[in-house]
């Protein structure tokens, strides 16, 4: 067991998120507290504020700060707007028509926002010169006013209105740069329903000459400035929603080239540049709102750019920003989703390439996972069911956190969940699936090579939602106990050691048995068993007898809509606890057991959104249990890590791809360390995610249990 000080990170080969406030729509990089590392900042559209994450240059950052703007921010950016060498934010806001600015503390805490008027729907807001006074000035797209206002700082975090310059239809986005090289800041703004960007050149002394439009995709939603073919002369980079990224070289003279489009994601709006391949040339990332990926365009030096590369980013990504974030000298990108709360960080690996969780395909919307060992390697793999598609599929592990390609073991299966063990004791792990179209459990015998026998089928209750593994009669033998959700209670077989099941003693639940889980909940040595009930929100409990029966249900009340649960000892009293998903609350319940059969009343865990399922594991080595939660509404995986009393960590967010459906713990490439598997059960994904995890240890690895145990055959 490593000391417990020494395990206080955790770390996966997936993408990270960080909860920030209500609709992320803008992100932006800087140093607000002067210790050299990567800080963040969120303009939160629904919370009425902005988030400032603090970087601890390792690639994680402390818990959020909250500094209130405006209604509706749309867009941040930064600057130090009162000359005392801070770093200060300009916040636009959507629906009061005016910017915030909120002068930095130097702490990374910021002064209360002073408002200033613009006009009508501000959606974009940039810093720049423009009188040649040395104070920093603010450019503000107006979308529904159609003009763009230009506020001149006085140099001590006030500003004064300029007037208006006006341009194409419905401006999105601005972007600073000097674009006729005579020292002076222009702009470059998107207009949205004009298709087309206007060059503003600047007089120097905070008017402007009449835009210059100049033709791009459909959609203009963001612009880039940098110097993509290395004349010395600044070009632009348009992510345009239509599905493509514009570049336009400049002239020198203020007139650009016309547009060269690159294919990106669905609906491009936001586009950055950074060199993240190390070869000196500039590339470009693009947030994709509707593909809910990052595209990323590594560029040849000669102004063109390679076709697109896609990493997965959160729910509805708007705004995209570059930082190295975990000090390795690498660009990594940290992106706003505005559907999730969340930002989250593609590490860079360096070669144009992000940090993510290897795919692998799974068949049709593949909704529950067992890790077993299912050709006798010793190496874990990974069992695959999916209501939708009637199939249970196996994609055999290489021991180094691949998978071969997925075979198909069994059709005609509506395997909503599955269950692994040795049924028939000849030391091969079996599969039990609970089959949601014929109210029964199907049974595949493994033949010790990765392949089954043909299924055998055995009644339960109506519609079968879980199925899980004990012996309740104490004779040695594998049984099953399968939660049904419409009869609204727990089929018991009883196991006859050769691969077959006794008829099914039922015994009621609570309403739309959902999951069930076994352990010893009374301390007698005898396997209860625990269901979460779907509708009536509450955990039955029901003491075993020791003889394949079951005392009446004891119901013990969660939050909303309990949808998967597991054992585990929370609080390291000796006692067995559970641990419960709640699919309408967002959260986790933790009930500590007494030891006599009952649980105290639950503690409470936020996680993501429509969690479907849990796992328990140790995952950062500290010999505590951890919980692994699978969030079918963000896209993500929420992992909290235990304290030792039973309460959790706030959770930690590991990106998967579609629809996590189902999450299970295995160690995929024999490091000793818990991974994660995640089903991704959308039409988009049909995959299995595998989370490595890489988290730093200083002591011994952990978790011997997370390879698959050898079977040894019956005497």
């Amino acid at each position: 067991m490593l000391d417990r000080a020494d395990a206080q990170t955790l770390s996966f080969v997936a993408r990270k998120e960080f909860l920030v406030g209500s609709q992320p729509t803008s992100v932006a990089v800087a140093d607000f507290n002067g210790d050299g590392l990567a800080d963040v900042v969120t303009a939160n559209l629904n919370s009425r504020n902005v988030s400032v994450l603090l970087g601890n240059g390792d690639g994680s950052f402390q818990k959020p700060r909250n500094f209130a703007a405006g209604t509706s921010p749309r867009s941040v950016a930064v600057g130090d707007f009162n000359g005392d060498g801070l770093i200060d934010l300009a916040v636009a806001n959507y629906l009061s028509n005016d910017v915030s600015v909120l002068l930095g503390n130097g702490d990374g805490s910021f002064q209360a926002a002073r408002n200033f008027q613009v006009r009508f729907e501000p959606t974009s807001v940039a810093v720049g010169d423009f009188n040649s006074d040395g104070a920093p000035d603010l450019a503000v797209t107006n979308h529904l006013a159609g003009d763009v206002s230009i506020l001149l700082g006085n140099g001590d975090g006030t500003f004064t209105e300029a007037g208006q310059i006006v341009g194409g239809m419905l401006p999105q986005f601005v972007a600073v740069g000097d674009f006729n090289g005579d020292g002076v800041a222009d702009l470059a703004v998107a207009n949205s329903w004009s298709n087309d960007v206007s060059v503003f050149l600047c007089n120097g002394d905070g008017t402007f000459q009449t835009a210059q439009n100049f033709a791009v995709g459909g959609g203009p939603y963001g612009v880039a400035v940098a110097d993509f073919d290395g004349d010395g002369i600044l070009d632009l980079a348009v992510a345009n929603t239509g599905g493509s990224v514009s570049v336009l070289l400049g002239n020198g003279d203020g007139t650009f080239h016309a547009a060269r489009n690159y294919a990106a994601g669905g609906d491009p709006g936001s586009v950055v540049v950074g060199d993240f391949n190390g070869d000196g040339l500039l590339d470009l990332a693009v947030a994709n709102n509707l593909s809910n990926d990052v595209s990323v365009l590594l560029g040849n030096g000669d102004g063109s750019f390679q076709g697109a590369r896609n990493f997965a980013a959160g729910l509805l990504p708007f705004s995209v920003a570059v930082g190295d974030f975990n000090g390795d000298g690498v660009l990594d990108l940290m992106v706003a989703d505005g559907f999730t709360d969340n930002v989250s960080m593609l590490l860079g690996i360096g070669d144009g390439s992000f940090e993510e969780a290897p795919n692998y395909d799974a068949g049709i919307a593949p909704g529950c996972l067992a890790v077993g060992d299912y050709n006798g390697d010793g190496l874990p793999d990974l069992a695959v069911g999916s209501i939708y598609s009637r199939r249970v599929m196996v994609l055999l592990g290489a021991g180094n956190g691949s998978f071969e390609q997925a075979r198909l073991v069994a059709d005609g299966i509506a395997a909503i969940s599955l269950a692994v063990s040795d049924f028939n004791g000849d030391g091969i792990a079996d599969l039990a699936a609970a089959d949601a179209s014929s109210d029964s459990v199907s049974v595949l015998l493994g033949n010790g090579d990765g392949s089954f026998q043909a299924a055998g089928s055995f009644a339960a209750g109506h519609f079968p939602m879980s199925v899980a593994v004990g012996d309740f009669n104490a004779d040695g033998v594998a049984d099953l106990a399968v939660a049904n959700n419409y009869s609204n209670d727990v089929s018991v077989l009883l196991g006859n050691g050769d691969g077959t099941f006794q008829s099914p003693l039922s015994f009621m639940a609570g309403t739309n048995p959902k999951a069930v889980a076994v352990g010893d909940f009374n301390g007698d040595g005898v396997a209860d068993l625990a269901v979460a009930n779907y509708f009536s929100n509450n955990v039955s409990v029901l003491l075993g007898n020791g003889d394949g029966t079951f005392q009446p249900a004891r119901n013990f009340g969660v939050t909303g809509a309990p949808s998967s649960l597991t054992v585990g000892d929370f609080n390291e009293d000796g006692f067995a606890d559970l641990a419960v998903s709640n699919f309408a609350t967002n959260d986790v319940s933790v009930l500590l057991g007494e030891g006599d059969g009952t649980f105290q009343t639950p503690l409470n865990f936020r996680v993501g959104n429509r969690p479907t399922s849990l796992s328990v594991g140790d995952f950062n080595g500290d010999g505590l249990p951890d919980l692994a939660v699978a969030n079918s509404g963000t896209n993500n995986v929420s992992v909290l890590l235990g304290i030792g009393n039973g309460s959790l960590q706030p959770a930690l967010n590991f990106g998967a791809t579609g629809g996590p459906s189902f999450v299970a713990v295995g160690d995929f490439n024999g490091d000793r360390l818990p991974d994660l598997a995640v089903a991704n059960i959308t039409a988009d994904s049909n995959n299995v995610s595998i989370l490595i995890n890489n988290t730093p240890t200083t002591g011994p690895r952990l978790l011997e249990s997370a390879r698959p145990e050898p079977l040894t055959p019956r005497q």
